[in-house]
Parts: C-alpha cells; structure tokens; sequence
C-alpha cells in the first residue's frame, strides 16, 4: 500500500489515513513495516515529536520509538507514558493502533490530559514478527529473526512448512491415520477423537508442508524465532524455543529495557497485543500460612527491625514486629511476606487490587458506553515474560494490558461448543474453531479454508485446509481502521489516573529562642498510589524525596522519604528547626516520575 503524501501538522494528524478500504480477505490492506514506519515519520515532523532509533531487532530492523512532549512541560518535570506495541510481532492491529494513538495524542485538543504528559510510543516491538505476517506463503508465525532449532537436532530452521495447495497460505494438514486423534464434524471442523467413539476416518494433526529433513516429522522446525511477548524478565520460563534461552536474550526486549531504565520519568507502561489485565482483573497473591516452619530474616530486614541477621523467627511474630514499626520503615506485611520469601511475586499484593479492580470497572465501561461489549471470546492475560508483568513486577508502574480484538462469538457461547470430546482431552480450543467455520460459511468473512486433498510423497493422503493463519488474532482488514480507533479516546485519558504530586505551603510555629517548628503537607492528588504496594516492595521506582533548605534542622535530618503516597492521600513532615530568616527557608518534593515542587516560607 503506498505511502500517503506529507501533509503540514497538525492538519496531517487530523486526516491521517490509517487503511485504505479493501477485500477483508487481502493482506495487503493492512499497513506494512514499512508503511508504519513511513506514518512515524510523518508524525515526527510536529513540534512536539520527536522519532527515536532505541535498537535493532535480530533481523537488523530498526525499533522506533516516537517521543512526544507534553503542551506545556513544567520545569521540575513530569510524567510520562510508555507505550509498547505488538511484541508478540503477529498482531498487526495492535501495531496500527498504536500508530493511531500517537496521532491522536498530538491532535488532541489544547488542555487535555493526553497533552499534559510525555508519551513514548514504540509501535513495532518485533518488527521481524511483523514481517512475517505480510511473508508469502503466508504462515502462523510472530518470532522475530532469531534461529531457533526446534527439534534440538543440532541444525535451525531445517524443516519449514510448504504451501502444498498453492493458495498463499499455510494452514493444517489432516493426514491420514487410524491412530490419529482427530476426526472432522459434518462441518468440516476438526474435533478431538472421542475415546468412547471410534469414527471411521482418523487424522492425525499436522503444519501444511512436507519432511523437509526425511525424520519422519512434519516441519517440525520452521525458520526462527522468538516471541519478543514472551522473553521479558519477569516469571520468565528459561529454555522454550518460543520464549528464548534465557530473559531478555533478544536484542528487542533489551532495547526496550535499556530505553525504560534509561528514563525514569515513565509513571505507566500501557501494552497493546493479544492479551488483556483489565477484561478481567488479577486475583490477589494468597500468603502462605503464617504459623509453618520458622524462616531466616535477611540482614537488611534484621537491622531495620533489630534482630539478629539469619537467625530463625516465627513469620508471624517478625510480621508483627514490622506492623508496629511500619509507620515509619514502610515495612507493610506484603513487603515483609515477600523479604522472608513467603508471599508468591506471580500475583498482586492484595493492596493493589483496589485500584486495578477500579480502573477495569471503568474500561468496561468505556466498552458498554461505546457499544463495543459484544459477546466475544475472552483475551487471554500476560503470561510468563511478558512486558506487562515485567512493567508492573519488576520496574514497579502501574502497567495495563489491553488486547484489540477476538473472535465474535454468539450471545450463548456455549452454543458454539459442538466439540465431541470433554474439554480436558481437548488439543485446540474447539469453540475457536467452530467460531471460525461458522464466520467463514455463514457470514462470508475470510479465516478459514476448504479442506483440500493432496497426496504427499510416499502416496499418503492429507487434507488441507482449516483456519487461516492469524484470523483468530486478527479481524479482517476491512475492519482494521474501526477496531484500530476503538480504544484510542480510552487510551488518552488513562494519564488522568496518574499520581499527582502538591505540596502545600509550609506553616511555621515560632517556639521561641530563634526555634521554629516546621509542617509541610505533601499529597498525592492523583487515582492510583505512587509507588504501588508492589512498587514498595522491590523498591522501585524511587519514592518521594522531601528536602529543607534554608535553615538547620536540630532534630530530623534535612531530607526525608516519603515511602508511599497513597491515592487521594497525603502525609505531614513535621521539622524543629533554627531559622534566623524564616522567608529564605524552602522545601521541595521530588520523584522521578512526578517531578519537582518547591515552595517557601511564605509560600509557594
């Protein structure tokens, strides 16, 4: 698809176009790597963007990421929103949609609150994956370039599939088998063979192609790669061939490290792929029984609570030392149950389902209020590696996950389950592939494909046939620019829920002998905590810092930390003081994804 001519900001963020109307059934409506590329370019050229090169993916691609500043940027600085796009590089909507974001964020009107904060936008996190969806024969893929040998025969990519049927595609193959442990419905669509049945025609499952390597496997070992979505550090799964050797292995997934440690002003991390945390809120982590084994206290927590370092101590009675001392050592019971080890790092602290639960109250919603909570199959939520349980566990933000389409499925989904086998010995989701064959025959949409006999060397018989690659992932293109816009108004007001940081005036109360006692209210003004419960306990990011100067405290030191600040919430410092010039005295509050506020004696 060509590239549309450049047009003057911000007219051209108003009018970009994001698909040309086609054929649902032709991939080549959908924008392109380089076609993507080509929009961030032109998004660049307003003032207030700026494009970055943050790696080079293993295919030698560049990462883009696009930087937007905020209308009016205050001089302690500000938050900032980190935006990845598509890493699991088989998702072409969530890359489109992420493109239209930053669009949408420079068109804004002045004021907003997608204005008044930084926005990093990395809409291609796996810019191979990408490729790979536009690859023709076209085939189920999203790896990025990396070889990875499958089959651990030593060699890599040796057995790729084939497109047997000439169609451009690589879909299924049913060959067949008595043993195999498929069979097909009067519809065409392939079931788990039911034990207590025995239909008179059996297949056994595989890739379209054939044994490349003569091992009696059916491509077994396609060409790369790795799933960027699944190689970040957190609950990482060592040694898959989807996942990689080992976290952050890629050159993608560390690009996009090194570029969110590198600016600690981000405050949110927002995904846009194939999964989703606010469709379904996280359970809290469930804490081991208090009352077990006695367990060893690290040192550091030792010293804070004046015990001796990895001594045994009953868990409960080193939980309620830390309660009684908490208030001023931030030593919560979710921050001790994760020191001594005993709490699961898998699921949230139960201090912050709160919020999470609020802010998935409100993107339902957000669906209902614009139409768009039609029955459709579930997203599934981040798994082992990914970015968003990296965001969250590890760098220590709120992190939202958000998926842009499924399947449709009817309003009684259970409906659509026609399988001929329990559930639990079922190999592929049958009420996915019934979704598929029933759009296709009835509706006339593209997604699935005729079974088509073939003969394979050595005279063996196969069917060909079955969903296409990536259209329970993916809607038809003729639908992309609808699905790409829908959350976009949701998106740009998630910066509302940010934690906001004021400071009020200090109130000074002479004591006499040149003595003055020194309040200061710092508050948090915003919808979610800073840190988060979870942010505490791995101690990151940094908490607010609040600093005196100007005069010579003669009790607490001159700088203290404010370990959280809840939502809506707010703390007191209180300092004694020696101040022969009150009105030179000031206090300033910082952190790094707040920014800055100073006031003075006499105000602000």
């Amino acid at each position: 698809m060509p590239r549309p001519r450049p047009l003057s900001p911000p007219f051209a963020v108003a009018t970009l176009c994001l698909v040309a109307a086609a054929a649902p059934a032709a991939p080549g409506a959908w924008p392109d790597g380089k076609e993507l590329a080509g929009r961030l370019l032109d998004l660049a050229r307003h003032d207030r963007a700026d494009l970055h090169e943050i790696g080079i993916s293993a295919g030698g691609q560049k990462l883009r990421l696009l930087e937007i500043a905020p209308e009016r940027p205050r001089a302690g600085g500000g938050p900032a929103v980190l935006v990845v796009g598509d890493a699991e590089g088989a998702l072409p909507l969530a890359a489109l949609a992420s493109v239209e974001l930053a669009a949408a964020v420079l068109a804004a009107p002045a004021g907003s609150t997608a204005g008044a904060v930084r926005w990093y936008v990395l809409p291609v996190a796996s810019p191979d994956g990408l490729d790979g969806c536009f690859a023709r024969p076209r085939a189920a893929g999203g790896g990025n370039a990396t070889p990875v040998d499958e089959d651990q025969d030593g060699a890599e990519g040796e057995d790729p599939p084939d497109d047997l049927d000439g169609d451009g595609l690589v879909t299924w193959m049913l060959v067949a088998d008595p043993a195999g442990a498929w069979t097909l419905s009067a519809a065409g669509v392939p079931l788990a063979v039911d034990p207590a049945r025995s239909p008179a025609d059996r297949y056994r499952r595989e890739i379209e192609g054939l044994d490349q390597d003569g091992d009696g496997r059916y491509n077994e070992d396609p060409p790369g790669g790795v799933d960027i979505a699944r190689n970040f550090p957190h609950d990482f799964a060592p040694w898959t061939p989807r996942g990689g050797r080992w976290p952050a292995d890629q050159p993608e997934t560390r690009a996009i490290l090194e570029f969110a440690f590198g600016h600690p002003d981000i405050a949110l991390v927002v995904v846009l792929g194939g999964t989703s945390n606010l469709w379904r809120a996280p359970a809290p982590a469930v804490p081991e029984a208090d009352a077990g084994e006695p367990v060893a206290v690290p040192w550091r927590l030792a010293r804070e609570l004046g015990l001796e370092p990895n001594a045994l101590y009953p868990p409960q009675s080193v939980i309620d030392l830390a309660r009684e001392r908490g208030a001023r050592l931030n030593l919560t019971p979710a921050r001790v149950r994760a020191m001594l080890h005993l709490e699961p790092l898998r699921q949230p602290p139960a201090e912050d389902i709160g919020w999470w639960a609020a802010l998935g109250e409100h993107y339902r919603a957000y669906l209902a209020e614009h139409g768009l909570d039609a029955p459709r199959l579930e997203p599934p939520a981040p798994g082992p590696g990914s970015p968003a349980g990296w965001a969250y566990f590890q760098f220590g933000v709120p992190a939202v996950a958000l998926d842009l389409w499924t399947l449709p499925a009817p309003a009684d989904t259970a409906a659509a389950d026609t399988t001929v086998a329990p559930a639990a010995r079922r190999p592929e989701p049958a009420r996915e592939l019934v979704l598929l064959q029933e759009r296709a025959a009835q509706r006339g949409v593209a997604g699935w494909r005729a079974w088509t006999p073939v003969t394979l060397p050595g005279g063996a018989s196969a069917l060909v046939g079955g969903p296409e690659p990536g259209a329970a992932t993916t809607p038809p293109a003729g639908e992309a620019e609808r699905h790409a816009r829908a959350l976009v108004p949701f998106l740009l007001d998630l910066p509302a829920w940010l934690p906001r940081l004021e400071i009020a005036p200090p109130v000074l109360v002479d004591r006499g002998g040149g003595v003055r006692e020194v309040t200061v209210r710092v508050s948090n003004t915003g919808r979610l905590p800073y840190p988060t419960t979870m942010g505490t306990i791995n101690q990151r990011p940094a908490p607010v810092v609040v600093e005196l100067a100007g005069a010579e405290p003669l009790l607490d030191p001159a700088r203290r930390v404010v370990p959280q600040l809840p939502a809506g919430g707010a703390v007191e410092l209180h300092w004694l003081v020696r101040a022969d010039r009150p009105d030179r005295l000031e206090i300033a509050a910082s952190a790094p994804s707040l920014g800055s506020l100073t006031v003075k004696g006499g105000g602000r």
